[in-house]
């Protein structure tokens, strides 16, 4: 694009943050690791996985129900959530949802029966993201927190160049300067340039979640949709 230019990281580490205590929709910190896999691969380290000790679940055989705030809505999702902001932004949509929800139903399990792993695919992102539980098994809260922490992931060169044509990258750059823009401050706004791509700039401004459908890949792999 004339006159506009990208940036990228240096690195490809990611340091996963601490887990936080027990949360409600107003605590901002995410908590939980994640381990991804890319295509293409990434040449960078990755965060060793988190270590627990719970005893890991096996998939389940029969059908896997999403959660109600989590499942798939073409028309009105259940939630108004931005990706591109900590889940801390999530609100009910009272198109769809009761007028307020209890900060508990976070902890709920994510799926039921539940998981101790979820992965989530979408068809603009050449990554997928696997979500280990906080605790017994993966959360509402384990499954946005680890979402808004893989969507903030630096973006390297090579990932950028591996867009399949110029107006795939141009997109993309649309994406990342309007988010800059869109930042708080000048200097907020600088500073999120010089941080440069991240992964949520691939969605190209598709950054309404509208909740995950079920994959032909298993129960524990589910389709991330946005608008």
């Amino acid at each position: 694009m004339p006159g506009k230019h990208v940036r990228f990281s240096d690195g490809n580490v990611f340091y996963s943050p601490k887990p936080t205590p027990e949360s409600s929709f107003s605590e901002s910190t995410p908590s939980p690791s994640y381990s991804e896999s890319s295509l293409p691969s990434s040449s960078g380290p990755h965060t060793p996985p988190q270590q627990n000790t719970y005893l890991p679940l096996a998939l389940p055989t029969g059908p896997v129900a999403i959660h109600p705030l989590l499942g798939f809505h073409p028309f009105v999702a259940p939630v108004i959530y931005d990706v591109s902001l900590p889940p801390h932004t999530l609100s009910p949509n009272v198109h769809a949802s009761p007028l307020s929800l209890p900060a508990s139903v976070l902890d709920d399990p994510a799926t039921q029966p539940s998981m101790h792993t979820i992965t989530l695919v979408n068809d603009k992102l050449p990554w997928r993201l696997t979500i280990p539980p906080s605790k017994h098994f993966v959360s509402v809260r384990d499954l946005l927190e680890a979402l808004y922490c893989f969507l903030r992931h630096p973006v390297l060169s090579s990932e950028y160049n591996t867009l399949p044509n110029q107006e795939a990258k141009d997109q993309v750059s649309i994406a990342f300067h309007t988010r800059c823009r869109q930042a708080a401050s000048k200097e907020a706004s600088e500073e999120q340039y010089h941080k440069g791509v991240k992964r949520v700039d691939f969605l190209c401004g598709r950054n309404r979640f509208m909740g995950l459908s079920s994959t032909k890949y298993g129960p524990h792999v589910w389709a991330l949709n946005l608008s």
